[in-house]
This record gives structure tokens, C-alpha cells and sequence, in this order.
């Protein structure tokens, strides 16, 4: 009979099946990098594990609000204040504004040239000995006709000038609320995706009470920030071509195209951004564990739809709030220029 004999030392390995905290922190550990980008990566590979990041410790991971404010808002801010830069004095209203000051400029030379005229004249009758000049004009009415004629030139162009300078101010107003309206809305688009996470936290507890959607905004947050990270700058940067491309000169083609090139626009808008939402959804359903519906882009998608009414009631409030500001930088200006 064979006898054998096992080492003592030998080591023997064993499963260890990890707790779901314990892979969130063993997967965190293993990521390198800043911690956006690590943060980003470990949302898109391990959604299933999010729920259990608020009650974990992780060096550098955020909190969604601030994932969210890092990953779209700050980008956001960015174009926002650059776009204004590059667009506070051009387009249509500063061609307008051009025109305006060289027809000031033009009238301005007509009138001096019809008032030195007439001073030349009047140093010629002064100058003269004679008693009638004009033929049948007597000299003291040639005088007063030529003084007259000097008054109505002053006149004329002190009124000119004064109306012009109404309407540059006029003109300066509308086109200080346009950047900042053009420039702004963008930004207003993207804090709406952002500040519709309290409406979709709201609504998935209304639309599933039967499962624990507590953390449904946090969710939200996160895959809206993964998914939109580069997504939501194609969005600004159709948005400022769609209000800004004139102050850059890239619209004008489709003033010859007419309504069907941006009604086309827009349409393509539209689906890229139901596109992006239905992203989110899908992450939001495996993230809560919640069953998805059998069809993605049917009514039966909740998730979808919530989030899709949820942005666009929020960009509708706020929308309506920056254009009452943008018209009252209108009226301030009017009033103080």
C-alpha cells in the first residue's frame, strides 16, 4: 500500500465570494487615474454595484450632484462664457448698429457741406459792395436767408443725430440681451438635465412603489453624466450653432434652404436627445434591479418617459425665468445706457 503524505505548509486556495461593498472597494482600489475618470469608469462597468456607494467610503468618489456639476455643468459654464465673448459684438444687430453710425457719419458730411456752402456765401455778400446780390435779392435778405438756412442745416442734423443715437441705444440693448440669451440658453439646457434628477426621483416613486427607487435621482445623476459627458457638448454645440451661427457666419446658407433645413434640424435634435435618455433609463432599470419593459421605445417605458417629461418641464421653467432676466438686462440697459 502507497502512503501519501501532504505537506503541512502547502497552501490551499479558496473562494472567497466577496460581499457586493467589498467588490465596490476592491474595484475602486484597482482604478487609476483622476478620480472623474475613475468614477466614470466604474459607473459604466459596474452599475449594479451604485447602490451601495453612499454607504462606502471611497477616496476621491463624489457625490452625484457633484459627479453631475463636474461632468456637464462646468463644461457648459465654459461655452457659455466663450460663445458670449466671441458673439457680444457681432451678427445681424451690429451690422445693424454699423449701418446706423455710417449714415450718421454720412449725414454728418452733408449737412457740413450744405453749412460750409452757405458760410462761403455769406463771407462772399459780405465781402461784396453792392447793395442787391441775386440779382433781385437785397443784400440784408440774402443775409437773413443765408443765416436761416444755416439754422434749419444745425437743426436738421441735431435731430438726425439725436434719433440715431435713440436707436443705437436701442439697438445696443437688444443685442446686449441677445448674447447673453443666445450664450445662456445652452447653459440653461444643461442645468435642466442636471436639476430634473429631483422630478425623476419623484416621479419613479409614483411609477414603481413597489420597488426601492429611493435612489433613483443618484442614479439618474450618474448615467446622465457618463452617457451625456461628451454627448452634451454635440448638444451645445448645436444649440449655439442654431442661435450663435450668424454671429460666426455659418447660417447664412440656410436662409437660401428656408424652414425645411431647420425644421430637419431640429427633428434630428429631438431624437438624439430621446436617444440619450433612453441610455439613461436602460442603466437606471439594471441599477435598481427593476424588470425593464418589453419594448424600449413603447408608452411601457416609464423610466423613459418620466425622465423625457421630467427635463422637459424643468428646461420649460427654467427657459421662462432667463428670458424674463434677459429682458430685464434689455430694459436696464435702455434705461441707463
Amino acid at each position: 500500500m502507497e502512503t501519501v503524505f501532504q505537506d503541512p505548509n502547502e497552501q490551499q486556495e479558496i473562494e472567497v465570494e466577496l460581499s457586493p461593498l467589498e467588490q465596490l472597494r476592491a474595484l475602486w482600489k484597482r482604478q487609476s487615474g483622476i478620480p472623474f475618470l475613475r468614477q466614470k469608469r466604474m459607473i459604466e462597468d459596474s452599475p449594479e454595484l451604485l447602490a451601495y456607494a453612499s454607504s462606502s467610503i471611497l477616496p476621491g468618489w463624489v457625490s452625484p450632484r457633484t459627479f453631475a456639476l463636474e461632468g456637464l455643468v462646468l463644461a457648459a459654464v465654459i461655452v457659455a462664457f466663450l460663445n458670449w465673448y466671441n458673439t457680444r459684438d457681432s451678427g445681424k444687430l451690429q451690422d445693424q448698429i454699423v449701418a446706423l453710425q455710417a449714415d450718421v457719419q454720412a449725414e454728418t458730411k452733408r449737412q457740413h457741406g450744405i453749412m460750409d456752402a452757405a458760410q462761403a456765401e455769406r463771407k462772399k455778400i459780405l465781402a461784396s459792395p453792392k447793395a442787391i446780390v441775386w440779382k433781385t435779392v437785397p443784400r440784408q435778405e440774402a443775409l437773413l436767408q443765408i443765416q436761416s438756412s444755416l439754422e434749419d442745416s444745425h437743426k436738421s442734423l441735431e435731430e438726425f443725430q439725436q434719433k440715431s443715437a435713440e436707436k443705437q441705444v436701442e439697438l445696443q440693448a437688444r443685442q446686449r440681451a441677445e448674447a447673453i440669451l443666445n450664450s445662456g440658453t445652452p447653459l440653461i439646457f444643461t442645468l435642466a438635465l442636471v436639476l430634473a434628477a429631483g422630478l425623476v426621483a419623484g416621479g419613479a416613486r409614483r411609477d414603481f412603489p413597489r420597488s426601492n427607487v429611493r435612489p433613483a435621482g443618484d442614479f439618474y445623476l450618474y448615467f446622465a453624466t457618463t452617457s451625456g459627458l461628451w454627448l452634451n457638448l454635440v448638444f451645445l454645440v448645436f444649440i449655439n450653432f442654431a442661435l450663435s451661427g450668424r454671429s460666426y457666419g455659418i447660417t447664412g446658407f440656410s436662409e437660401t434652404v428656408g424652414p425645411l433645413f431647420w425644421f430637419l434640424f431640429w427633428i434630428g435634435f429631438y431624437f438624439l436627445l430621446v436617444w440619450y435618455f433612453a441610455g439613461v433609463a436602460r442603466a437606471m432599470y439594471k441599477a435598481m434591479q427593476i424588470r425593464p419593459p418589453a419594448g424600449e421605445w413603447t408608452l411601457g417605458n416609464k423610466l423613459l418617459l418620466r425622465i423625457h417629461n421630467s427635463f422637459l418641464v424643468m428646461f420649460i421653467t427654467l427657459e421662462a425665468m432667463f428670458l424674463s432676466g434677459a429682458y430685464l438686462v434689455y430694459l436696464f440697459s435702455r434705461r441707463f445706457a
